[in-house]
C-alpha cells in the first residue's frame, strides 16, 4: 500500500481512539483496586494498562496469577460499575470528528473494523450507545483469536473479516500494544496520541505515522494528503 493509494480497510481500537474513555477507564480501575484492597497502586501505573485485557490488567496491577479468584472477581466488578457509570455516557465520548471520518471511509467503500482487547459484550454495548456500530463491517474482539494484542492474531482476523489482504489494511490505535500487533501482523499502523501512548512510543512500536488530532488522522487516511502528512512528520536533515 503507497500513501498515493490509501487503505482499502481501516482497522481502529475503540478506546482511547474512537471513544475518550481511558480516563473514566482508569477511574473505574482505581475503584476495583480500593475494594479489593489495593488502594496503593500509582495512577500512572494504572493509566499505562488502559487497552490491555482486564485479566492482564488485574494481574498485572495486584501480583496476583490471571487466573486467580481476586482478578476474576475485580474482572467482573470492573464491568459491572463500567457498565453502570460510563456505559451511558458512551455518545458523550466520542471523540469530536470521529462519526464524520467514518461515514466518509463507507462512502469511499473502504471496509472497516473494530480491533479490540475489550470482550464482544463489552464492546457492543459502548459502539451501540455511542451511535457506532452501523459504521463497522466487522468488530473483532478479544477472546475471538487464539491471542490477544500485541500478537497478529486480532489484527489478521479482522483483516480476513472484511475480506481485504494485511497489506491492503491499516491499523489506528492508541497504544502500544496496538502498533506492535500491526507490525507483527505485517499491516501498516497510524497511532494516535489524543489517547494513551505518546509520539516517541508510538513510534518506537511501529507506527508509520502519528497523527495529533482525528482532523490528523483523517488526513493521514485521505490518499490526497496522507503524502503531505508524512513528509512533514519526516525527520529534517540538518542544515550544513
Amino acid at each position: 500500500m503507497t500513501a498515493a493509494q490509501g487503505p482499502d480497510a481501516v482497522l481502529f481500537d475503540l478506546d482511547g481512539t474512537l471513544l475518550d474513555t481511558p480516563g473514566a477507564i482508569a477511574g473505574v480501575l482505581t475503584q476495583v483496586l480500593e475494594r479489593s484492597g489495593h488502594p496503593d497502586v500509582p495512577a500512572d501505573r494504572i493509566r499505562a494498562t488502559v487497552g490491555k485485557p482486564l485479566g492482564a490488567v488485574f494481574a498485572e496491577l495486584t501480583g496476583l496469577p490471571e487466573e486467580h479468584p481476586d482478578v476474576t472477581a475485580s474482572v467482573a466488578l470492573f464491568r459491572e460499575l463500567f457498565r453502570e457509570e460510563v456505559v451511558p455516557k458512551a455518545a458523550d465520548l466520542v471523540f469530536p470528528g470521529v462519526p464524520e471520518l467514518l461515514g466518509r471511509l463507507r462512502a469511499e467503500g473502504r471496509r472497516t473494523a473494530i480491533c479490540t482487547s475489550k470482550i464482544r459484550a463489552s464492546a457492543l454495548e459502548l459502539l451501540e450507545p455511542a451511535g457506532l456500530l452501523d459504521a463497522f463491517d466487522a468488530v473483532v474482539c478479544h477472546g475471538m483469536a487464539p491471542r490477544g494484542k500485541p500478537h497478529p492474531d486480532l489484527a489478521l482476523l479482522a483483516a480476513r473479516s472484511v475480506d481485504v489482504p494485511p497489506g491492503r489494511c491499516v491499523v489506528v490505535g492508541d497504544a502500544v500494544d496496538d502498533m506492535r500487533m500491526a507490525a507483527t501482523a505485517g499491516i501498516p499502523a497510524i497511532g494516535v496520541t489524543y489517547g494513551v501512548a505518546t509520539r516517541r512510543q508510538l513510534t518506537e512500536a511501529g507506527a508509520g505515522s502519528v497523527a495529533e488530532t482525528v482532523e490528523e488522522l483523517a488526513q493521514a487516511l485521505d490518499p490526497a494528503q496522507a503524502q503531505a502528512l508524512a513528509q512533514a512528520q519526516a525527520p529534517q536533515a540538518p542544515h550544513l
